[in-house]
């Protein structure tokens, strides 16, 4: 198995939390960013387009 490490940190803006995970296993980078669904993903300092059903 590889290295990997995470870090996750919250923070609370306008009532809601805000949880950001930064995963690094096997040289990669992966930062995501959720308040109750994924809003961000960046891979290896990259942003990534997200398909978010929105019913």
């Amino acid at each position: 198995m590889g290295n990997f490490k995470s870090i996750s940190t919250s923070k609370i803006v306008n009532g809601r939390k805000i949880t950001t995970k930064r995963i690094v296993e096997n040289g990669q980078e992966r930062v995501d960013v959720e308040d109750d669904q994924l809003k961000s993903l960046r891979l290896n300092c990259k942003e990534q387009l997200l398909c978010l059903d929105n019913k």
